[in-house]
């Protein structure tokens, strides 16, 4: 078992709830995530409730009879006001505690949900932000030519420009999350046809097409660059300078770093992350096709609602292009 699970003790029920997410495909990080939650929620209604046992681990579901709805909204209105939760992080505490008891519910351990009777959090979701056509250009020739960077910097990029270009082209070009590039396998590439295959959230095998331009610079990075960094025989389609699979972090500089440059180039690029070029694909292909069910089905989103935000983030767009329009 993962050690992380042994840092937050819960009551045998909901040990059975977190193995019920295993079942279901559910990742490591999110069983570990509602363990954390769960724990600080038992722990919570140990200090409050009397009579209760001083251990969240030996809480029994005759225990939990007792808790009412009141008692979800004394935690959460205490996570506001002494943990400094904001409403995502609220939304997200009560979104695991309603896990619980609607699978207490299913396997007949309670006889009601009493998480019914709880409001929904409102979240003022942030439209996302991407990259704009200009800023992709400017994007890619900092990426070939260097320009903008220091003397200490193109002294690598000498060496690894042609992976950086196949890398940022790839994210832009995929929409690929950060773990899902980096796990990327020369074996699961298929040039000729234009796709990978990977694994996406809850072990789904998918295939992820990408067009000429990025089969190109992979292609130019496979021929013209990988070959320096191999010190074994690794499977892994990007590589660092040391010939292992590239980490997560080493995309997140490499990003960083590029997103400086077109700070310096007149861009406001402030707080964009790796994640912005999913956004910045997702946004493009959505104003291409607009198909926000193509949009959903590439960025492998379960919840249209979530893919629904990058609708509102064109309509922002097209707001701001028609205030452009002058007749004077």
């Amino acid at each position: 078992m993962d050690t992380r699970f042994n840092q937050y003790p819960l009551p045998s029920f909901a040990k059975d709830f977190i193995n019920h997410l295993a079942v279901t495909n559910k990742s490591k990080s999110t069983q570990v995530a509602y363990t954390y939650e769960l724990c600080m929620f038992f722990q919570y209604l140990c200090g409050l409730m009397p009579d209760f046992p001083s251990s969240s681990s030996d809480i029994q579901l005759s225990d939990m009879a007792r808790v009412g709805h009141r008692h979800i909204e004394s935690y959460l209105s205490w996570s506001n006001t002494e943990r400094a939760n904001g409403s995502r992080a609220l939304a997200r505490k009560q979104t695991v505690i309603r896990s619980l008891y609607r699978y207490l519910l299913r396997e007949e351990m309670i006889h009601k949900d009493i998480t019914i009777k709880l409001d929904p959090i409102n979240i003022n979701q942030k439209l996302p932000k991407a990259l704009e056509p200009n800023e992709i250009a400017d994007l890619t020739d900092a990426l070939e030519t260097g320009i903008g960077l220091s003397e200490g910097q193109l002294k690598y990029h000498v060496y690894t420009e042609k992976r950086d270009y196949a890398i940022v082209l790839t994210l832009i070009g995929t929409g690929l999350r950060l773990s899902e590039l980096c796990n990327l396998d020369i074996s699961k590439t298929n040039l000729n046809k234009g796709y990978f295959e990977i694994l996406r959230k809850g072990n789904k095998e998918t295939v992820i097409y990408f067009n000429e331009d990025v089969g190109q610079a992979l292609n130019d990075y496979l021929l013209n660059e990988r070959p320096r960094y191999v010190r074994q025989d690794v499977d892994a389609l990007f590589l660092s300078m040391q010939g292992k699979r590239i980490s997560k972090r080493a995309v997140q500089n490499l990003i960083a770093k590029y997103m400086t440059i077109l700070k310096t180039l007149g861009h406001n690029t402030e707080g964009f992350s790796v994640h912005k070029m999913r956004s910045t694909f997702a946004t493009l292909l959505l104003r291409e096709t607009d198909n926000l069910a193509i949009v959903q089905d590439a960025l492998g989103h379960s919840d249209p609602r979530t893919t629904r935000i990058y609708a509102k983030v064109l309509d922002e767009q097209l707001k701001q292009a028609a205030n452009l329009i002058k007749f004077k």
